[in-house]
């Protein structure tokens, strides 16, 4: 900024000598303006990493809006950590890591919830309507890992042995990855 003697500026800058030079890379990313990430039968999901947004480097963004009823399913990160701010409705976190630890906490508008790098967890609508939760992860590459998936990908007979089950069992567990079940069910 200058200070100098003369008129008052116009309201409208004046285009630079050179033109104008816009930089490299924004900082500016309108989430909502775009469409959903992903589209399920129990909501949506917009999701912003530096895949789509190269200046966010160490972070990522989501908005998931889910309806009533509907349960983004377990699931865990394997590079980051998740902060979740509620916007709209009630939800209820389950999270668990190992040894036996477990937490379930039910979060309504206004309210933070914390998910340590590795844990599981799963978010549930409470309400009536649908609930909006802005999520954040300490990573510039959104990573997840969903049980539905993890099931899908390992034989019958490997999960019979490491659970204890028939494995008649695990031919009813769904044969793709889940990310939100709706009120009725797994589905997309």
């Amino acid at each position: 900024m200058y200070f100098a003697r003369g008129t008052l500026p116009p309201a409208e800058p004046t285009v630079p000598l050179q033109g104008w030079k816009l930089p490299p890379e924004t900082h500016k990313y309108r989430l909502l303006a775009q469409p959903p990430h992903s589209t399920y039968q129990g909501g949506r999901e917009w999701r912003v990493d530096s895949n789509r947004f190269p200046i966010a480097k160490t972070i990522t963004g989501v908005v998931l809006d889910l309806d009533p009823g509907a349960l983004r399913t377990l699931h865990w990160h394997p590079n980051a950590d998740e902060w979740q701010y509620v916007v709209e409705g009630t939800v209820s976190v389950t999270l668990f890591g190992s040894h036996g630890r477990y937490r379930i906490e039910q979060l309504q508008q206004g309210d933070v919830g914390y998910i340590p790098q590795g844990y599981g967890h799963s978010i549930e609508n409470l309400g009536d309507k649908a609930a909006r939760i802005l999520i954040g992860f300490n990573a510039g590459i959104y990573e997840s890992i969903d049980l539905s998936q993890w099931i899908a990908g390992n034989p019958a007979d490997v999960l019979a042995t490491n659970f204890g089950q028939p494995p008649e069992l695990f031919g009813k567990f769904p044969h793709h990855d889940v990310f939100i079940a709706g009120r009725s069910g797994a589905g997309k």
